[in-house]
């Protein structure tokens, strides 16, 4: 079932009239910039109305309204500044279609009294909330609570760890959207305790699981996903072998740590398929996304050929491709980002966004920052880190992120990793 909304952006009344359609404009670039990059494909939004979106999540029964707290952020800070010179609020109704689209076309005024008084419009039967910089509200149907908050600021202080299983220990690397200064999301790497060295799909072939060791590595990382999802927000990408996506036999082994993912949180879910030749087949593709579907939200498709063969791919095949740089000089380094990054046109058409991993040094940094990579990866953007980043606006004079330990011996095991 598809969860459909509307979300209404509610702005004092005397604000609207003094902005008038410059205001409404203001919002609307605002708003469906930020549902460009986080409401992302299958997911899809799309302006009805002036202050009013249709937001529909194909994988979910009911909106996660904690994602729009942000947005209500976001608009605050933009339209009335730090001090505040007016109040913006978020309101969504989850209903059916026909709900949903008559929401839209509900009186400022009415709405309004709604959020401030409580009750229900006759004839909309849906769930209403309100979303503020401060959290989320349910305003009916009566009696239905909600205790979600805005996510926490992180510095650069290390916050909780997941709880694992006692066998399982994770490392977590930040995913940092340039276009933005922002990080959205973190990759999982995770080991049996014991094993010599965390395995990592971006920092280079030297780093990554050979044939042997890919599976193994695989699953552990899967059985780490809950525990991180259940302590992070934002995306998390899982490494998923391509090799192993692609052949029937070995798909069998990763069928039960899948189905252990939790359901509520699959829309959070990235499969980060490594090792993908630079030209896919159509029926490996569409293998791939039949295995992975079910449980993954987007799928990412990790590359080191900066030629990789984008054109071959139908139109919103996948939500995104990385290319791995390769493990030589910095000039060879550099050539094969910009080779990668020609063919952003055909990205765009595609509209499947291209990224780049593996970035080592704050001069490949600034390189794929003039190249316009949307998405980046790499010991420049973040060091490993003992808990998952929790999406934040960071520039690139702050980076890379990196982890303060608790502890002596939790900074010594840190800095062995």
């Amino acid at each position: 079932m598809t969860a459909l909304a509307c979300l209404r952006i509610v702005i004092d009344p005397d604000k609207v009239v003094a902005g008038g359609d410059k205001l409404a404009a203001m919002v609307g670039k605002v708003a469906g910039a930020f549902l460009e990059t986080r409401w992302r494909w299958p997911r899809r939004h799309g302006e009805i109305a002036p202050y009013a979106f249709l937001l529909a999540d194909p994988r979910a029964t009911r909106l996660d309204s904690a994602e729009l707290v942000e947005l209500s952020q976001e608009l605050q800070l933009k339209l009335f500044g730090a001090e505040g010179g007016g109040h913006v609020s978020l309101a969504t109704l989850e209903g059916d279609q026909d709900a949903v689209t008559r929401f839209a076309a509900v009186d400022p005024v009415e709405l309004r009294s709604i959020l401030s008084q409580g009750g229900e419009i006759e004839g909309l039967a849906g769930r209403i909330s309100e979303i503020t910089p401060a959290g989320v509200r349910v305003v009916s149907p009566p009696g239905e609570t909600t205790a979600l908050q805005p996510p926490p600021a992180l510095g650069h202080a290390r916050r909780a760890a997941p709880v694992l299983d006692d066998d399982i220990e994770a490392s977590y690397r930040a995913i940092w959207f340039t276009l933005k200064n922002r990080f959205t999301g973190n990759s999982v790497f995770a080991r049996r305790k014991g094993a010599r060295t965390f395995f990592s799909t971006i920092d280079g072939a030297a780093e990554a699981p050979g044939p042997d060791a890919a599976a193994e590595f695989d699953l552990t990382c899967l059985e780490a996903s809950p525990g991180a999802l259940a302590d992070s927000q934002g995306q998390l990408f899982v490494p998923i072998s391509y090799s192993s996506a692609v052949h029937r036999d070995a798909r069998e082994r990763y069928l039960d740590a899948m189905e252990r993912l939790p359901e509520a949180a699959r829309p959070r879910l990235t499969a980060a398929v490594y090792g993908v030749p630079r030209a896919p087949t159509f029926a490996a593709l569409s293998q791939l996304k039949t295995f992975l579907d079910p449980y993954f939200a987007l799928i990412d498709l990790q590359t080191a050929d900066p030629n990789f063969q984008i054109d071959t791919l139908a139109t919103e095949a996948v939500s995104s491709v990385t290319l791995t740089l390769p493990d030589v000089e910095e000039g060879a380094r550099w050539a094969a980002a910009s080779r990668f990054m020609a063919n952003r046109d055909a990205y765009q058409r595609r509209r499947i966004w291209p990224a780049i991993t593996n970035v080592r040094s704050r001069r490949e940094l600034e390189f794929c920052i003039k190249l316009r990579v949307p998405f980046l990866t790499g010991r420049a953007i973040c060091e490993p880190l003992s808990a998952p980043a929790t999406p934040r606006e960071c520039t690139a004079d702050h980076l890379p992120l990196q982890d303060v330990a608790a502890t002596p011996e939790q900074a010594r095991q840190a800095e062995a990793r």
